[in-house]
């Protein structure tokens, strides 16, 4: 086990975990040991370590027994993929199938959400609903993209199925990347990105399902919009 570079370190912390898998340094059923401990080991703060061990969690790569401790449970050599790189805004098709593939995970994680939500994960999610709003107001469009990114995360981990976390996972780096890509060409969505994120939570926090499946399609429905308007006037200047 390795100390850990600081890029995100929940995501190194499951990188390293996964380099431990493929090459047999940890096995099925093995024990790890305790959170204070591996944090140390690995250079992480406890909170990063957390994190990384829930996501590990829903998608059955470890078990968490209370009393016994945390245990390798499936040995999956691929159970996250490599970091993708398609070309994203630059790629019309593969922009589109990425907003495809949000509508048919991201709605029905909102429904699901709804049925599992906490008080706890309502006062977070106010949090960064409020942060998203100070940053668009602030002009600061990185730190609004990290919030845009946590806010469907933490939707993600609320809904709590670890199939659809799993699909989610498999794009989250594409999805950070296209926020990047479409602020920068279209910064007007900042705004409109907002509002409709606050409808999303409002309707979590009223533990409204049908409300909730409607927000979150509306959001990312109004954001195909916007991108089918800049493919369109983009080919216009083209031709």
């Amino acid at each position: 086990m390795r100390r850990l570079a600081k890029t995100r370190l929940s995501d190194a912390v499951i990188e390293e975990m996964k380099r431990m898998i493929e090459s047999g340094e940890l096995k099925d059923g093995d024990k790890l040991p305790n959170q204070p401990e591996l944090a140390a080991r690995l250079g992480v703060s406890r909170a990063s370590l957390r994190e990384a061990l829930h996501t590990l969690s829903l998608i059955g790569v470890i078990e968490q027994h209370p009393g016994l401790g945390t245990v390798v449970a499936n040995r999956v050599p691929e159970f996250l993929p490599d970091h993708l790189s398609l070309p994203l805004v630059s790629d019309e098709a593969a922009t589109y199938e990425l907003l495809e593939a949000r509508q048919c995970i991201e709605v029905a994680m909102a429904e699901l959400a709804v049925q599992r939500i906490t008080d706890e994960d309502i006062r977070q999610m106010d949090l960064v609903v409020q942060e998203m709003a100070t940053a668009v107001q602030d002009g600061r469009m990185r730190d609004y993209i990290e919030k845009d990114a946590e806010f469907h995360q933490l939707i993600m981990q609320t809904a709590g199925n670890r199939y659809l976390w799993h699909s989610f996972l498999t794009f989250r780096r594409l999805f950070q990347q296209f926020l990047e890509e479409a602020f920068s060409a279209l910064p007007w969505m900042l705004d409109r990105s907002s509002r409709g994120h606050s409808r999303i939570y409002e309707a979590l926090k009223a533990r409204d399902a049908k409300g909730a499946r409607k927000a979150m399609a509306s959001h990312i429905s109004d954001v195909c919009k916007a991108i089918k308007r800049y493919y369109g006037s983009r080919n216009e200047t083209v031709s």
